[in-house]
């Protein structure tokens, strides 16, 4: 079963991440959504957010506010969408058409200003939801091999028919693996592809992400089958009919 932040819904509910650093309205908003059924990510500012996000992977929508100390909501937006495809809403006090236009035109797909009802803001909730649902219905779940299953869209692994969130830089880890399997890719291959080009990662940092990925995916995670360390060379994800053969040229950090 996924971890989820704040809730204790099934996996089968929508999660949503609230962020809003007014207390009142983020609880408000967490305890009436949970109620109609939704799973909720709460986060006080916009670093908090992400840092959940990085932590539990992509949610299926998000409600920004935008003024907010440190990270603004549009900076929480910018950051979204450079993990992934996430539907987002924001809520306001800010009414001015300019703050309206250009959030609609960069980021949103909705805007709701404050002072706002529940159940307008309910209903917008629902009709993006239920546009987004059918097209992640069909988003398949890529065979590693008889035991592992991806889904890179919506960040999760199937490992013997139990479902695991992969954080936003082990989905694109495993991503670029998998698009390359049977090649060995470097470290700094792999931190030009993992990483955005304004927040560079290291090759410490790579491997601490590699060591959790192993940790969720690898029947063994000191002993991997699926993210092999080619010594002095890179990673490489091996052909699915090379897993089942002795690893003789890899050898685990």
């Amino acid at each position: 079963m996924i971890n989820r932040v704040g809730t204790t819904t099934t996996n089968d509910s929508a999660r949503i991440l609230v962020v809003d650093d007014a207390a009142d309205t983020r609880l408000m908003l967490s305890l009436r959504l949970q109620r109609e059924g939704y799973a909720i990510l709460p986060a006080g500012s916009g670093q908090e957010a992400i840092e959940i996000v990085n932590r539990e992977g992509l949610p299926d929508l998000a409600v920004l506010d935008i003024m907010m100390p440190g990270m603004d909501g549009f900076g929480v937006a910018d950051e979204l969408r450079q993990m992934g495809d996430v539907p987002i809403i924001f809520l306001s006090a800010l009414s001015d058409t300019n703050t309206k236009v250009e959030g609609l035109n960069r980021y949103a797909e909705d805007y709701v200003t404050k002072p706002f009802a529940f159940s307008e803001l309910l209903a917008r909730i629902r009709r993006i939801l239920l546009r987004v649902a059918p097209e992640r219905a069909m988003e398949p779940e890529l065979p590693i091999d008889d035991r592992l299953r991806i889904n890179f869209s919506q960040q999760y692994a199937v490992v013997d028919d139990q479902q695991f969130t992969l954080t936003p830089t082990e989905n694109r880890i495993m991503n670029v693996l998998y698009h390359n399997r049977g090649r060995v890719l470097s470290p700094g291959f792999l931190l030009t592809k993992v990483w955005d080009p304004t927040r560079k990662g290291t090759v410490e940092s790579l491997w601490v992400h590699v060591r959790r990925l192993r940790s969720k995916i690898e029947p063994d995670p000191d002993n991997p089958r699926y993210v092999l360390t080619v010594r002095g060379q890179g990673y490489c994800m091996p052909q699915r009919n090379q897993m089942d053969r002795e690893a003789t040229l890899v050898q685990d950090n």
